[in-house]
């Protein structure tokens, strides 16, 4: 069969015409297309042709029109009613974030877009797909993101004994000189982190295999920024005791050094103790509440040396990594309030 004998009044022809330029039904309108084109006389060749389309569904549209005229033109599937996202349907969405999956009878401790369509269609009605729930997230500042862990039992006193550091911090001046201390960890195996990559590339890290550590000691200033530190190949009382005698000569002029802390064993260790009594008092230590890391600034420095140097780095041995670490303690100062990430390489 090379063409098709399509006979439409100019009525029917301005109906299907204002049709094909009005509808937003891909499909109506190819059909709407093909029963135009065969009422010009064209072959089947040529309608596949200026239409895109096969023959097969020339014929399809021709047989549809045949049985049931200018209806037989409209996509018959059901089509789903667009649903708004009012502003309850929003609301109800933020407030699963305020819980867990387990609270509304899901197995997973955690969401995922899947269980918000989920749970949104089993209290509201609304279907959503997830790149819908997605996109709204987004639009309402929500992303994804890790929790923060927090202490179970609640410590008694807290309060209190931050309110005492900061009192403590506010009263800095250089003849009671006043330092957060902790201590880092450097490893020559590079940290792996997050950066941007080419689109079906990940690039390589390449790793000495056996780690070596090194320890590093710091005190941030309170008052200053200033940041003096120790180091050494062990994580113990000698590292911390060697800080304190940095601080001791650093600061010969201040008739006490006060030092905020952790608990670690090291700073209450019996070494600790005899080196701090040798000092006849001028250093005092105080100490922060169990699982305080937020409330402790130099955390903060260390973050970011990891981010800067440690993470994804290329050295081969300590001793040049370690330099690096120097170059960064140096740039790092006063701290905060110094452009490191944008720092040039020494």
């Amino acid at each position: 069969m090379s063409k098709i004998l399509v006979t439409l009044s100019q009525s029917q022809r301005n109906r299907i015409n204002r049709l094909m330029h009005t509808t937003s039904n891909k499909i109506e309108a190819l059909r709407c297309r093909i029963v135009l084109l065969l009422d010009e006389k064209l072959a089947v060749n040529a309608v596949t042709k200026l239409a895109g389309c096969v023959r097969a569904t020339v014929y399809r549209t021709v047989y549809r029109f045949e049985d049931s005229g200018e209806e037989g033109l409209f996509d018959g599937r059901k089509r789903r009613i667009p649903l708004k996202v009012s502003a309850a349907v929003v609301e109800q969405l933020l407030e699963y974030l305020d819980g867990v999956p387990k609270d509304y009878g899901w197995q997973r401790s955690a969401w995922t877009l899947e269980l918000f369509s989920r749970q949104l269609f089993s209290d509201t009605g609304v279907s959503l797909s997830t790149c819908h729930i997605w996109r709204v997230l987004k639009r309402e500042g929500c992303r994804r993101g890790r929790p923060r862990p927090a202490l179970r039992i609640p410590i008694r006193g807290r309060r209190q004994i931050l309110d005492n550091i900061e009192r403590l911090v506010a009263r800095a001046s250089p003849c009671k000189e006043v330092f957060y201390v902790d201590e880092a960890d450097i490893d020559l195996n590079p940290r792996i982190g997050l950066t941007y990559i080419r689109r079906g590339h990940q690039p390589l890290v390449l790793t000495p295999g056996k780690n070596v550590k090194y320890y590093i000691a710091g005190a941030l200033n309170v008052r200053t920024g200033r940041v003096l530190y120790s180091h050494g190949p062990k994580k113990n009382s000698t590292l911390f005791v060697d800080m304190l005698d940095v601080l001791c000569r650093a600061y010969r002029r201040a008739h006490n050094i006060h030092i905020v802390l952790d608990n670690y064993i090291i700073h209450k260790s019996r070494y600790t103790l005899e080196a701090l009594e040798a000092m006849r008092g001028r250093i005092q230590l105080h100490f922060l509440p169990p699982y305080s890391p937020e409330d402790n600034p130099i955390e903060g420095l260390w973050k970011q040396l990891h981010d800067n140097v440690t993470r994804n780095h290329r050295h081969k041995t300590m001793p040049s990594l370690w330099c690096d670490v120097v170059n960064f303690l140096d740039r790092a100062q006063p701290f905060p309030g110094t452009s490191i990430t944008t720092a040039k390489a020494a």
